[in-house]
């Protein structure tokens, strides 16, 4: 097991982080890594729903300075101490060892398959003062209306959008919780709540735009150097950065104030008889009265172009949500069939992985 110490911060060894490596992957990355002569550089698998295999190649001095502007906007100190409940293979996890080792602060591995019951175990065994989560594993443990430990002051949540629901509730049984806005592309955050409900305040190290099109930019030296990726066959190395140092996030938002607000995925919108839709914040409002167990799929449509499906798992209330759902939103944002599987597919990281649910589907549709 690799340990991340500050030895491992200062090498100028290379490593290449992911739970989808073969021994065909591996050699073709080292054998670019060495072409272009990287030193000191993670090489890290990305958490897309895409399915396609990408690696993100960011230098161990930025995730440093990335983990530097956390301890300092959240005051982590060295009688701080993490758990850690997020694969190492990932940016998410990853990133706690980094603050850790900057703050010197303790930090316990949570080791086991993910389980609500012994996340709580170790927060309350190990006196744990930080940890993060992803939205899908905070929902399981308010679920059981389990509560923190009182030395517990902050649960920081991200990966993916938390529901206003799961958020009230987690509130309410005393969570700290904090929501950050980040991407392996920035070695994890670039905006993060100080307390709760009072927005993400931008990191000190980033600075941040919004496109014409309200795509959010950002801009700093946390940034990825670039990536490498099977194209047409081949592995290749690429630098999608632009010169003047903006990286499109790919990400909706709206700033105010120094707070950063994300309201959906420039790629996320379709077209529905030729009005553009944003079906992540149809999703958002769809999970904020359901939670994670419903969701909604655009499939090609020879009339409309586009139309949308509610997919739905056998143990949700998707019934109620398919009526309440199509009752609550114009005509062309209307769900026309409920399609019911046992699980969702998700990412290790709980997002859905949108690659293995329409394959899903659509073996439904040839059965």
């Amino acid at each position: 097991m690799r340990i991340y110490d500050k030895n491992y911060w200062d090498s100028s060894e290379n490593s290449i982080l992911s739970n989808q490596l073969n021994e065909t992957v591996e050699k073709s990355i080292c054998r670019i890594a060495s072409r272009l002569n990287m030193s000191g550089k993670i090489i890290i698998s990305t958490s897309g729903t895409t399915g396609s295999l990408k690696f993100t190649v960011i230098s161990k001095q930025s995730m440093l300075r990335s983990a530097d502007a956390v301890n300092k906007h959240l005051n982590i100190i060295s009688n701080d101490k993490w758990l850690c409940s997020l694969p190492t293979t990932h940016v998410s996890g990853l990133s706690v060892h980094a603050r850790a080792s900057q703050s010197r602060s303790a930090i316990v591995e949570f080791k086991n398959k993910w389980s609500p019951d012994d996340f709580i175990k170790h927060i309350n065994d190990e006196e744990i003062t930080l940890c993060s989560l992803v939205p899908t594993q905070l929902h399981d443990i308010i679920n059981l209306d389990y509560k923190p430990n009182a030395d517990l002051r902050a649960l920081i949540i991200g990966g993916d959008k938390l529901s206003d629901e799961i958020r009230t509730k987690a509130l309410d049984l005393g969570w700290p919780v904090l929501l950050t806005y980040g991407m392996t592309e920035t070695c994890s955050q670039v905006a993060t709540e100080n307390s709760s409900g009072e927005g993400m305040e931008v990191l000190s190290i980033w600075d941040i735009k919004v496109s014409t099109e309200h795509e959010l930019l950002v801009k700093g030296n946390s940034l990825f150097d670039g990536y490498i990726e099977q194209v047409e066959g081949d592995w290749k190395y690429t630098e999608p950065i632009p010169d003047d140092g903006w990286f499109s996030t790919g990400d909706i938002a709206n700033i105010s104030k120094n707070k950063l607000t994300i309201t959906g995925r420039k790629d996320s919108q379709i077209k529905v008889l030729g009005e553009k839709i944003n079906i992540d914040m149809l999703r958002s409002t769809l999970s904020t009265l359901y939670g994670q167990s419903i969701t909604l799929m655009p499939f090609p449509d020879s009339r409309k172009g586009n139309k949308i499906i509610m997919v739905a798992e056998e143990k949700s209330d998707h019934a109620s949500a398919f009526t309440n759902y199509n009752s609550s939103v114009k005509s062309i944002e209307r769900a026309e069939e409920l399609i019911i599987i046992d699980n969702i597919p998700r990412t290790p990281l709980g997002k859905i992985h949108m690659k293995d649910l329409y394959e899903t589907l659509e073996k439904r549709r040839d059965a």
